[in-house]
C-alpha cells in the first residue's frame, strides 16, 4: 500500500470514529435511552473499537449536559478503551472527570473521607490506575482504604483475595492490580498491611486445610499465597462448567452437589441465549445505530 491510500485510509478511520451517532436525549429520557447507550458503548468496546467507543463516549456526554440527563455511565466505557489501548494517563485524566461529575468538585484524594458507597471505584480504578502510573504510595493507601471497608463482612477474605493476591508481577490492566502488587513495588512485605493477620485469620479453615496452606505459616510468610491461589484456580477448573461461580462454597460443598449446581446454572444461560426476543432487541439496535451491523452481537 503507497502513501497516499495509507492516508486516504486514515481519513476514513478517522471519520468512522467521529461519526455521529442520534442525540436519544433530546425527546423524553429514561432508563432504557440509558441502557440503548451502554449497549451501543458495549459492542463497540468489546469489538476492539477503542477510539470510536471514546469519541462516542464524549459525544453521548455533550447530548447529555444539554438536555440535562444521566452522562456518568459513559465514563466507565471511556476507561475501558484506554485500558485496553494501555493509556493509564489519559484513564487518570478519565476518572478525575468523572469524579468533578460524581462528587460535583475535584477531590483531596489524601484527605477526601471515603464511605462505601466509593468501595468500586477505589478497588477497581483509583488504586490499580494509580500504581500503573507509579504512583505507589497513594494507591497503595487507597487500596488498604477499600478493603478495610470489606473487613467487617463475613467471609470478607475470600471475597477480597483477588483484590489482594494474584501471582501477576508485572500488571498491565486494572484487572491485574493487587495489594500485593503495591507492597513488591515499594520494597515491603505484604505482612506488613496493618490487615494483614485479620485477613489470615478470617480464611475458611476448610479451603486451607484442603490447600495444604497452614494458617501459622501463612500468618508469618505472605508468599505461600501461591500455593493456596493454585489450589483455588485448578479447583475451579475441575468443578465449574458455566463460567460462572457461587463463591467459597464451590470449593466446599461435595463435587456433585456443585457439579449439579453448575449444570442448571449452564442450561438458564442458554436459554437467555435462546431467548426469542434477543433478535428483535439486537434488530431495533442496529436500527438505531447502523454502524453496528458490521460488529459481533456478543462479547469475545
Amino acid at each position: 500500500m503507497n502513501g497516499v491510500a495509507v492516508a486516504r485510509l486514515r481519513v476514513i478511520l478517522v471519520a468512522k470514529d467521529m461519526a455521529e451517532i442520534p442525540n436519544l436525549f433530546q425527546s423524553e429520557w429514561d432508563a432504557e435511552t440509558i441502557r440503548c447507550y451502554e449497549r451501543f458503548l458495549s459492542r463497540l468496546c468489546w469489538a476492539g473499537r477503542t477510539k470510536r467507543t471514546i469519541a462516542a463516549c464524549r459525544q453521548i456526554r455533550r447530548f447529555a449536559a444539554s438536555n440535562h440527563a444521566e452522562r456518568a455511565f459513559t465514563y466507565f466505557w471511556e476507561l475501558e478503551a484506554y485500558g485496553r489501548l494501555q493509556d493509564f494517563d489519559s484513564m487518570w485524566q478519565v476518572l478525575r472527570a468523572w469524579e468533578r461529575t460524581a462528587f460535583k468538585k475535584r477531590l483531596n484524594l489524601t484527605e477526601h473521607r471515603w464511605n462505601s458507597d466509593d468501595f468500586h471505584q477505589l478497588i477497581y480504578y483509583y488504586g490499580p490506575i494509580l500504581y500503573l502510573r507509579g504512583r505507589y504510595g497513594l494507591g497503595r493507601r487507597l487500596m488498604e482504604t477499600a478493603l478495610s471497608m470489606a473487613a467487617d463482612q463475613k467471609g470478607w477474605s475470600f471475597e477480597m483475595l483477588w483484590h489482594v493476591y494474584k501471582p501477576i508481577n508485572r500488571p498491565a490492566s486494572i484487572y491485574e492490580v493487587t495489594l500485593s502488587n503495591f507492597y513488591s513495588a515499594s520494597g515491603r512485605k505484604l505482612t506488613e498491611w496493618p490487615l494483614w493477620d485479620s485477613f489470615v485469620d478470617n480464611l475458611d479453615p476448610r479451603v486451607l486445610r484442603m490447600s495444604q496452606v497452614p494458617r501459622p505459616e501463612l500468618r508469618k510468610d505472605s508468599a505461600l499465597l501461591r500455593s493456596l491461589f493454585a489450589w483455588i484456580t485448578g479447583e475451579r477448573r475441575r468443578r465449574l462448567s458455566s463460567g460462572t461461580t457461587d463463591g467459597l462454597r464451590d470449593l466446599t460443598e461435595p463435587a456433585g452437589k456443585v457439579r449439579n449446581r453448575q449444570k442448571k446454572i449452564k442450561e438458564k444461560l442458554l436459554k437467555l441465549d435462546e431467548d426469542p426476543g434477543q433478535e428483535e432487541r439486537e434488530r431495533r439496535l442496529v436500527a438505531i445505530f447502523p454502524e453496528l451491523a458490521n460488529l459481533p452481537a456478543t462479547p469475545h
